[in-house]
């Protein structure tokens, strides 16, 4: 099935993901069709498939917990450098697989099972980061301003790390982020 993932996101770097057919998907592959039916019927099944494996690694190497001996803003910048590695990876498919998360339905469920521990994580350092008083207590709850903040995340990241930059560029990108991300928790 790692066939399937793969010819996935090689189609994936010349065109976008609605306009692949999951006829083209399958045609690179030297799997009898059949097999291919077996364990995916649509090419969302495979597009979630090459997702949870990258997320899975991804997860394996960053820890998402707020450090005791950590800054708010050292935590939130070791989290956007995390991220940001994990679009410069694999971020045509994170685009793609976001897209989705925008449908309504079991897609957008799918989508927000993904990316839950990441905000759930947010969530935590910012209650963290009020109670050692790093951050305000400005009684706005911790978990929209999580979701605001993974979601200004993708969005840029989808706007600006899914197609070719140089670095400068990246590093304005990462550092405005970052910014902007402390700004919405009352930190600068």
């Amino acid at each position: 099935m790692l066939q399937l993932q793969n010819s996935l996101v090689e189609s994936l770097r010349t065109k976008p993901f609605s306009r692949i057919t999951y006829k083209e998907i399958t045609e690179g592959v030297d799997i009898d069709r059949s097999t291919v039916y077996r364990y995916y019927n649509h090419k969302n099944q495979v597009l979630q498939a090459a997702v949870d494996v990258r997320l899975t690694a991804f997860a394996s190497r960053v820890d998402l917990t707020f450090g005791r001996k950590e800054s708010i803003d050292g935590y939130m910048g070791r989290l956007v450098d995390a991220w940001i590695g994990l679009w410069l990876e694999s971020g045509p498919l994170l685009a793609a697989a976001s897209g989705l998360g925008a449908e309504p339905g079991p897609p957008r469920e799918w989508w927000r099972e993904r990316i839950g521990p990441w905000i759930e994580a947010v969530r935590e350092a910012i209650e963290v980061g009020r109670f050692v008083e790093e951050l305000p207590e400005d009684g706005r709850p911790a978990g929209p301003l999580a979701e605001m903040t993974v979601g200004l995340c993708l969005s840029t990241f989808n706007r600006e790390l899914t197609v070719e930059r140089d670095e400068e560029h990246r590093t304005m990108v990462r550092d405005l982020l970052l910014d902007a991300i402390l700004r919405i928790m009352g930190r600068r």
